[in-house]
């Protein structure tokens, strides 16, 4: 009876940890095998550097890896990284004492023809990152070293034959967004609707025909994470032999507000 009462007790925590939950969606746990850090136990101010592999030998794509606050609580993010073989690395420079938590994820972007890795949600590090010593004067994790950006919009065509076009468009914004709408018109020529893939968020897709033309307007509508770049891929079969593919697009949203001219054939 003993025995039994112990053995349910331990089941149902380890249930209860695989079930820690986070503001950011669920999270999935990685042992040292994926996850290395240059020197843990480490002194406030030394250099770390945390390396990540993602096991699926990716040499294109996005890495981004986060490191808590010294409380484990919050997190902060770096600098996207693309993988050499799956493997990405960031510079982390710790400001107080603590025990830091770390997480990473791959992101596949661009055109899934020659990108073709699945993406992954969270996966969090089982070994804390033990940080000892003095808080320094001004905290250096919030220095380059933890990925600061510039909000962008791009755009570029990757193909443009006589009947197959391919746009991808590439927004990244300097900070969290709870909302943003990111839209645009595709140019006359569409023989059907356009086949759209969103990497780095989870976007709501609107397409729909402009008027009696046969061009396409899309509203696409969603959070960004800072930092994160969002790849939008736009495939379609086109009956249009002109250079335009598309209208001025725009991303509005929490103070952003930028804007890509029309895009042609290169």
């Amino acid at each position: 009876m003993l025995f039994s009462t112990l053995f349910s007790f331990i089941f149902l925590t380890s249930c209860q940890k695989d079930e820690i939950g986070d503001p950011d969606g669920p999270i999935s746990y990685r042992d040292a095998s994926s996850f290395s850090y240059s020197v843990n136990p480490a002194q406030v101010g030394d250099s770390i550097v945390i390396t990540y592999d993602a096991l699926n030998g990716a040499d294109c794509g996005h890495i981004h890896i986060q490191v808590s606050s010294a409380d484990g609580e919050n997190w902060s993010g770096g600098k996207p990284a693309v993988p050499d073989s799956g493997v990405a690395t960031r510079l982390f420079i710790p400001g107080e004492p603590g025990e830091y938590r770390v997480r990473a994820k791959y992101q596949r972007t661009g055109n899934p023809k020659t990108c073709d890795f699945e993406s992954s949600g969270w996966y969090e590090s089982t070994e804390l990152l033990i940080v000892e010593g003095d808080t320094t004067e001004s905290d250096t994790t919030g220095s380059d070293t933890t990925g600061t950006c510039e909000a962008a919009f791009t755009a570029d065509s990757v193909t443009c034959d006589s009947s197959s076009r391919t746009v991808v468009f590439t927004f990244t914004s300097d900070t969290d967004l709870d909302y943003v709408k990111i839209k645009g018109n595709l140019s006359k020529g569409l023989t059907e609707d356009a086949e759209v893939t969103v990497a780095g968020a989870d976007f709501d897709v609107v397409q729909k025909k402009s008027g009696n033309s046969t061009g396409r307007i899309f509203t696409l509508e969603g959070s960004a994470e800072a930092c994160v770049p969002i790849t939008i891929t736009i495939t379609w079969d086109s009956n249009h032999n002109g250079p335009h593919l598309t209208s001025a697009w725009t991303a509005l949203g929490g103070g952003v507000n930028l804007e890509v001219g029309p895009v042609q054939c290169e």
